[in-house]
């Protein structure tokens, strides 16, 4: 069982149900990240971060705590948009063959790199509004698990 089914899994035992595939506005596939970082937010207090490389972009998960609903928290996935020219540097990165010494380290590399693009990606989600759902045009935002008025704005802005 993967992640996504062992997060489904759980999820559904508390009474909530994941959207399928074909319902959802964005992409995301049973697609193994190449690199996985977890963090916690050392600016926003019981906020967590989970950094990835999908299918040679990076992806940022932000897990926000709230007090409403029976999970009490919010998942957004943030992306890079697609007029950032950082997701062609992750691309030639993680098909680059290079030295037997790169090749070596190529995962913390990878991991370095990550770490500084999430950095920024944080950063600009930050400036944004998840009530709203309005973020600055670096960045693609898309709740994955939120109540239900962030919810219908997110259905009404498809």
């Amino acid at each position: 069982m993967n992640l996504n089914e062992q997060f489904e899994e759980f999820l559904a035992r508390l009474g909530v149900e994941m959207e399928r595939p074909e319902e959802s506005y964005y992409s995301s596939g049973d697609t193994t990240p190449e690199v996985s970082i977890f963090q916690a937010s050392r600016d926003h207090y019981g906020v967590f971060y989970r950094l990835d490389i999908v299918e040679q972009k990076p992806e940022l998960r932000v897990m926000v705590p709230v007090d409403r609903g029976d999970i009490k928290v919010e998942i957004y996935l943030v992306r890079l948009s697609e007029r950032m020219p950082l997701n062609a540097y992750f691309r030639d990165l993680t098909v680059y063959t290079g030295s037997a010494a790169y090749e070596r380290n190529r995962e913390a590399a990878l991991q370095h790199m990550l770490y500084a693009v999430a950095e920024m990606m944080k950063q600009l989600f930050w400036q944004g509004d998840m009530q709203t759902l309005s973020f600055p045009e670096e960045i693609d935002v898309y709740p994955l698990l939120v109540n239900d008025e962030v919810q219908k704005k997110s259905r009404k802005k498809r």
